[in-house]
């Protein structure tokens, strides 16, 4: 073998090698950053099932809780729309206008300390219980609740959000305002609940 064709051939072998080196690499590295979005949208999937989860049940006790229901009572339910756009009221009205004033500044004050406090009491529970949540919500069962809380457009962040308190009282005004659409998205995720609970 001559010394120039040895040469060529060490070449083309070095130079394989590094492709090959190179293409590991490369594959090494996309395997890592597939590994990485696949564990980000698992928890992106977890983040949102569990704030549906713990958003729809303070909303179930806020309506089934007597101090809520008096604050509401008499609620016009015109003022619904207004809520959702962020409590941006009309001048048209006066009544409406009273009305969102009124949730704007009373209602804030006597509701948002027990918000506060479900939403404190039931994020401890979930978070005793995070392990036994972790393993029943891989059931793709699970799915359909981040599908009906993203179907609807509220003007209001999604339950698939870690809603603060005023977007909360947003979505209490809103069912208590008997507003058609809030309450069918409502009832869908309470039976959705129950299916995932059996």
């Amino acid at each position: 073998m001559s010394v120039f064709f040895f040469i060529v051939l060490l070449n083309i072998n070095i130079h394989s090698e590094a492709t090959n080196s190179q293409a590991d690499r490369m594959s090494k590295k996309d395997r890592k950053q597939g590994m990485r979005q696949g564990a980000q949208q698992t928890q992106d999937r977890e983040s949102k099932i569990l704030n549906i989860m713990l958003n729809t049940s303070i909303l179930l006790m806020a309506l089934m809780t007597d101090a809520f229901s008096d604050a509401f009572a008499g609620m016009a339910a015109g003022m619904a729309q207004a809520v959702a756009a962020g409590f941006e009221g009309t001048d048209k009205e006066p009544t409406t206008k009273e009305t969102i004033q009124r949730v704007k500044t009373e209602f804030p004050k006597q509701m948002i300390t027990q918000i506060i406090q479900m939403k404190t009491d039931m994020k401890k529970q979930l978070e005793a219980k995070k392990d036994e949540i972790g393993k029943k919500i891989v059931d793709p069962k699970f799915d359909a609740g981040i599908t009906i809380a993203e179907r609807y457009d509220m003007r209001v962040p999604t339950l698939t959000s870690d809603l603060d308190e005023q977007s909360l009282l947003r979505y209490i005004v809103l069912l208590k305002a008997n507003d058609a659409q809030c309450a069918k998205m409502f009832q869908e995720l309470v039976e959705w609940m129950k299916t995932v609970n059996e």
